[in-house]
């Protein structure tokens, strides 16, 4: 089983994205409706990554 990490933010998203870390899938949100949920797998550097990103929003 992979271990993915569900993203909420189109902007956290974007910025991964950006940084080279690939969407697994992309789903309807179901905790806010009419958003989408990004999931990644989670590899080397990506916690390490979006701490990263959170620090700089």
């Amino acid at each position: 089983m992979k271990h993915r990490k569900v993203i909420l933010s189109l902007r956290v998203a974007d910025a991964l994205i950006k940084q080279g870390f690939q969407v697994i899938e992309i789903r309807p949100s179901t905790k806010v409706r009419g958003n989408a949920a990004f999931i990644f797998e989670l590899t080397p550097g990506f916690s390490k990554a979006l701490e990263n990103i959170h620090q700089k929003l």
